[in-house]
């Protein structure tokens, strides 16, 4: 039998343990985050080279953004731009950043991801393969996964338009409102949508039917890796997982959702998961309380017993 000087001595041990480890990953973690981020900057400079792209221009999803003149017709654009797939109001919203010159829009395009990556508190994250992908490549996965937590922390509906107004078919994870019969966001999140696609065909209809037959023709047209799945199947388990996610109150389910149902699978894409990442820990740290009682996160992101 353990004596009671000696249990009481092995508890204070493994907090002291505990509290070191805690601290060797703080110092850690920002190495990381320092050793990636230099490694970015060589290469978006040209100093060093990437392997996962061979493209003429790195970062080319940042180029189909700023190159944008007739936006679905991808013409006059620099050899490696990707092709130009959202709304015209993704172009609104980047109308200040596109009056920069490219190095400067690339420049600040980049530092935007690591700005969001610093909120989520997830800067090491960005050595992790597709989050690095989608900073050097200037796609938006990395922000959209910041509209997920800013959803679910701060009840932020009207951010839903975001991914319907981009990706699309992520939204399927709007039915985690529906699953926890959350009209009100419900009813925020389609009326700006609505609200901004209106707005859009009364300042330039023909902008706006071009950008719906690009949707209609991406499925012939755009070009994504040979082992994506069929996206009908997809949007299924994705609104199932939503689902899951809202009964099961496990918020970090959602970006899963949301993934399963991109349009097209490329590396870059599981940036979405900094989302999981960070609202798995909100739990974790919202989990206990001090007289033992649970907490539990809504979608608005207060926290109740």
């Amino acid at each position: 039998m353990t004596s009671p000087g000696r249990g009481a001595l092995t508890l204070p041990r493994t907090e002291g343990l505990s509290a070191r480890l805690r601290a060797y990953w703080r110092v850690a973690r920002w190495g990381i985050f320092a050793g990636a981020l230099v490694f970015c900057v060589l290469v978006l400079t040209g100093t060093a080279s990437y392997f996962a792209t061979d493209e003429p221009l790195l970062m080319r999803d940042g180029a189909a953004y700023y190159f944008s003149d007739t936006p679905y017709e991808w013409r006059d654009r620099p050899a490696g731009a990707g092709e130009y797939r959202f709304s015209p109001a993704f172009l609104w919203v980047i109308a200040p950043l596109r009056l920069l010159p490219w190095e400067a829009f690339a420049a600040v395009w980049f530092a935007a991801h690591i700005a969001v990556l610093l909120y989520l508190r997830l800067p090491w994250m960005l050595i992790f393969p597709g989050v690095m992908e989608d900073a050097l490549w200037g796609n938006i996965n990395t922000f959209l996964a910041l509209a997920v937590v800013l959803i679910v922390r701060r009840g932020a509906a009207p951010l839903w338009a975001t991914v319907f107004l981009t990706k699309v078919t992520p939204g399927v994870g709007i039915v985690w409102h529906a699953a926890r019969r959350e009209w009100r966001e419900l009813a925020v999140a389609a009326g700006v949508t609505v609200l901004i696609v209106g707005i859009g065909l009364a300042v330039n209809p023909q902008l706006w039917f071009e950008w719906w037959e690009s949707l209609i023709t991406g499925p012939d047209t755009y070009p994504t890796t040979a082992y994506t799945p069929p996206l009908a199947p997809r949007l299924a388990i994705g609104a199932l997982v939503a689902v899951l996610a809202a009964v099961t109150n496990r918020a970090w389910l959602l970006p899963v959702a949301m993934l399963v149902a991109v349009p097209g699978f490329w590396p870059n894409s599981f940036a979405l998961l900094l989302a999981s990442v960070a609202l798995y820990r909100s739990e974790l740290v919202s989990a206990p309380v001090a007289d033992g009682d649970p907490v539990v996160l809504n979608s608005r992101s207060s926290i109740r017993k």
